[in-house]
């Protein structure tokens, strides 16, 4: 399967076959020849939470309840405390079919995904618009394109 992605200095399109990991991949415009990273144009990802969007990068991060000693990556506002510190782990990989999506439950207190309540230790794909419950924060997938 082909990607078609637009340079950004010249606006031409190039032509980049989807394989795993290539969003660490260069590529070269055709028409101008300027050198670019592939990650750097293909569509972005995002967690949306109440009116604010935390951005996905390709590998693993942790999403969890943010506190002062937390290492999650993404770390969201949880004033009940019903959030695990380190609740979940999305990953975003790029395969032949495209950007995948996984999360993988890994929260104490409840997690659901589309209303279907997860155990611990689950990995389930991730489509765009899906809703997911960690703990008692409602969020949900969002395609942002930069």
């Amino acid at each position: 399967m082909n990607i078609a992605l637009k340079c950004p200095h010249c606006k031409g399109v190039i032509n980049v076959v989807a394989a795993a990991g290539l969003e660490a991949k260069n590529a070269e415009c055709p028409h101008c020849h300027k050198k670019m990273k592939i990650g750097d144009f293909l569509p972005c990802l995002s967690l949306q939470v109440d009116d604010k969007r935390y951005q996905l990068h390709f590998g693993r991060q942790w999403v969890g309840r943010q506190t002062s000693n937390n290492t999650a990556e993404i770390q969201i506002p949880d004033p009940s405390n019903y959030m695990s510190r380190r609740h979940a782990v999305i990953e975003l990989t790029c395969q032949p079919t495209g950007i995948r999506c996984t999360f993988e439950e890994h929260g104490t207190n409840p997690t659901s995904l589309q209303g279907v309540e997860l155990i611990e230790d689950d990995i389930v794909y991730l489509n765009v618009n899906d809703c997911m419950m960690l703990g008692d924060r409602r969020m949900f997938l969002a395609n942002q394109f930069e």
